[in-house]
């Protein structure tokens, strides 16, 4: 188990699926996923899973143009599609669990992530960036590079 909220378990296999996914999505905007790690936020009612994600446009320039960006939304919707079945039914039929959140960070974010971790005595040749963040410092290097918010706009089928 890698992320849970109210008795549901995501795994790590779980979440690269849903990652899978959403980066096809994500092609064909444009854009790829340079970096992810996620959290499950319990601070609201019902709690709800954010991941953190880090963007790069194809683009000559590089920049990511964040306005308005439905295909974001629809890759809230494409990973919680792809999370399993209790993951779903929690979230629509007991409704116990929130919607979907992704947070757009800047880019060097998970630079910064691995220059904290390495402070705290990882090893740069062993550093993978966590599937799950719980540390509260962390979550602040993280916080601290937000540059925009989307949310899964609709709920996933609770059916296989």
């Amino acid at each position: 188990m890698v992320i849970s909220i109210q008795l549901e378990a995501t795994t790590e296999d779980n979440i690269l699926r849903a990652l899978t996914q959403a980066s096809r999505v994500l092609e064909s905007s444009n854009l790829l996923l340079m970096g992810s790690t996620s959290w499950p936020d319990v601070s609201t009612v019902p709690g709800h899973y954010v991941m953190y994600w880090e963007l790069k446009s194809k683009n000559i320039n590089g920049l990511v143009e964040l306005d308005d960006n439905k295909v974001l939304v629809e890759c809230c919707c494409v990973v919680e599609q792809s999370l399993n079945l209790l993951y779903r039914n929690n979230r629509t039929k007991l409704r116990s669990i929130g919607a979907l959140e992704i947070r757009v960070v800047q880019q060097g974010t998970f630079d910064s992530l691995m220059e904290f971790f390495m402070s705290q005595g990882a090893s740069a040749s062993q550093y993978k960036t966590p599937s799950c963040i719980n540390s509260v410092e962390a979550l602040a290097v993280l916080e601290s590079r937000v540059l925009t918010r989307f949310f899964s706009d609709k709920n996933p089928t609770s059916e296989l």
